[in-house]
């Protein structure tokens, strides 16, 4: 019997400890996983960074803990699972059993506050706790993250089954792709004004991470003409090109006023149509504007964290532009089947793999943790 879990902690900004934490007691409704992989995001980063501060001015203000396991973007196979949850736990009611495969939503809800009976699809919870974020590891059920030999998966998540030839690496980035829903938002606009995201428009995506470029293999699938991939890594610009950019503006060689007057000059001067944060810095963002033509549209979805405050002219970048502005703090837990088919269905098309540079075991996590920080590294996973 297992009384031990080898488990990577952030115990405080700038550290990462391997520790031994006790085996969580099973609850009603909850799972115990035995992880395949877990991958570290750019949310993880910021933490590590000391950048702590998730849901900002909101009811459901609040920081990340210290310490906690870290892993929200996880694959595993089930362990434990009490008998009568096991048509209850999962997403379309599917029966789990142990041995079977499944990824989650890192998002818990309370399912009783406003947002919770008002808004369906995306969790706006005025309580909402985040799996590898929110949960300290000193105190029961200590691995609600997946940086660990086992992870609990608390009651109330969202679970979802992953059939049993599923590569392993895409199940890794099933929650990263949900992500780029913030594009499907923006269809939804587009029937009235030119507004929104329609097909052949161009789009600017600013920084070239994991979700960078699973926003532009989504804007693509969804029809983009022109995209633009902005980034100070040529490493990463070079892996754009594959994943359907079809131009690349590297920031290191290159002025603000030059990139600006570049993407106009790819688009008549107009500038984008749509233009997607994914730098997770917030003097992006005015630069982003600034690319826009009028009635574009500007996707926020890189700054999960509160990282500080960048200067707009609310004029000319808001008013004058009639910009639409979509910001993301969460992405729907309605989307992880699409997801999950569409990198299935599109990996023969987008070298998904090449996403995932560096795999590290637990012991190693520390070094793992480093390594992502490094530019010239992309997806950054651990094993058991």
């Amino acid at each position: 019997m297992v009384n031990k879990v080898k488990a990577a902690v952030m115990t405080a900004p700038g550290k990462v400890e391997v520790q031994m934490l006790p085996y969580p007691k099973l609850d009603r409704g909850a799972l115990i996983l035995k992880m395949e992989m877990a991958g570290i995001c750019g949310t993880d980063k910021h933490a590590y960074n000391g950048e702590t501060l998730l849901y900002g001015g909101t009811e459901a203000e609040q920081h990340i803990v210290f310490p906690t396991v870290h892993g929200h973007e996880n694959i595993g196979e089930i362990v434990e699972i009490d008998p009568r949850d096991s048509s209850s736990i999962e997403y379309h009611g599917t029966k789990l059993k142990v041995g079977d495969r499944v990824t989650m939503c890192p998002n818990v809800i309370c399912g009783n506050c406003y947002y919770c009976r008002h808004i369906f699809a995306y969790p706006f919870c005025a309580k909402n706790t985040t799996i590898g974020l929110s949960y300290p590891s000193d105190r029961h059920p200590y691995v609600v993250g997946g940086w660990a030999e086992y992870m609990y998966v608390p009651p109330k998540a969202w679970v979802y089954k992953v059939p049993d030839d599923y590569p392993t690496t895409l199940g890794a980035l099933i929650e990263l792709f949900v992500v780029t829903a913030t594009l499907d938002r923006a269809k939804e606009f587009s029937r009235l004004e030119a507004r929104g995201f329609g097909f052949g428009d161009t789009v600017v995506v600013q920084g070239i991470g994991p979700i960078g470029l699973l926003h532009i293999a989504k804007a693509r699938i969804l029809g983009a003409g022109d995209i633009i991939a902005i980034d100070s890594s040529q490493f990463k610009l070079d892996l754009a090109s594959d994943f359907g950019a079809d131009y690349v503006l590297n920031m290191s060689e290159t002025t603000k006023d030059e990139r600006v007057a570049r993407v106009r000059e790819l688009t008549e001067g107009r500038g984008a149509d749509v233009v997607v944060e994914c730098a997770g810095v917030a003097e992006a963002v005015p630069e982003g504007l600034e690319m826009m033509r009028r009635g574009g549209t500007y996707i926020e979805t890189g700054n999960f964290v509160d990282t500080g405050e960048a200067a707009i002219n609310i004029h000319r970048h808001i008013a004058a532009k009639n910009a639409l502005v979509i910001g993301n703090s969460n992405h729907p837990h309605t989307g992880y089947y699409r997801a999950m088919e569409m990198m299935l269905r599109y990996n023969d098309v987008f070298p998904f793999e090449k996403l995932i540079t560096h795999t590290y075991k637990i012991d190693d996590a520390p070094e793992a943790m480093e390594k992502s920080l490094d530019p010239e590294s992309l997806k950054v996973v651990l094993v058991p």
